[in-house]
């Protein structure tokens, strides 16, 4: 059965948390939620703020080469993360980095006007191809999206050339979709990697099948 789950009461679980391959950050202790990715994501779980913010997907982006924040963020929380992976800051007038960079493994879109710094971060510490873009229209492609090593879903309103330019950045199969029920911006309500999948608890039996196969093709 997929684990739908809420945080806090709000089944936007992508703001909450920033997961890759191997770990995830918290942004908030929360007990079903780090029993969750442990069991269906197969990862390490650090509990932090980013920058005294609970809102750690929207903060970070990350891959399996490590973890990008703004410079901003607390030595202490620093720590936190490096105890599950290397960390580089960015300075850049952009706080959310999380919610401007779609990243997987292999490639990544970030918002077409993002700073020099973000996208040569990216390129240099994530070690991934880059294209700048939208996805369904939307410049913060990080919540637009989730794109694992496997598969990707995507805002439905995306056109064929944007689902194309995905799909030849980050080289997977995509599919399109929404998330509790009708919700278009994915990242919000979606955490995901090769292994599983969690979503938020508003959504539909019919949403989990568009997820999993376009997760999982």
């Amino acid at each position: 059965m997929p684990k739908l789950l809420a945080i806090k009461g709000v089944p936007l679980i992508g703001l909450y948390i920033r997961a890759t391959e191997d770990f995830a950050i918290l942004g908030i202790d929360d007990e079903k939620a780090k029993e969750y990715l442990r069991e269906e994501l197969g990862v390490d779980v650090v509990v932090t703020t980013i920058m005294g913010s609970e809102l750690v997907g929207a903060l970070a982006c990350a891959n399996s080469n490590g973890v990008l924040v703004n410079s901003q963020i607390s030595s202490k929380e620093l720590e936190v993360i490096k105890r599950v992976a290397e960390v580089k800051t960015v300075e850049s007038n952009v706080t959310c980095l999380g919610n401007v960079v779609c990243v997987n493994d292999k490639g990544a879109i970030i918002h077409p006007e993002v700073d020099k710094a973000v996208e040569n971060a990216v390129i240099d510490f994530l070690n991934v191809e880059v294209a700048r873009g939208t996805i369904g229209g939307v410049k913060t492609v990080g919540m637009s999206a989730v794109v694992t090593n496997r598969g990707g879903l995507l805002n439905p309103n995306s056109s064929e050339w944007e689902i194309k330019r995905v799909e030849d950045v980050m080289k997977v199969d995509v599919g399109t979709g929404t998330v509790n029920f009708g919700v278009e911006l994915v990242g919000t309500g979606l955490v995901a990697n090769s292994k599983g999948y969690i979503a938020g608890k508003d959504t539909t039996g019919f949403e989990l099948g568009l997820i999993e196969e376009a997760l999982f093709p």
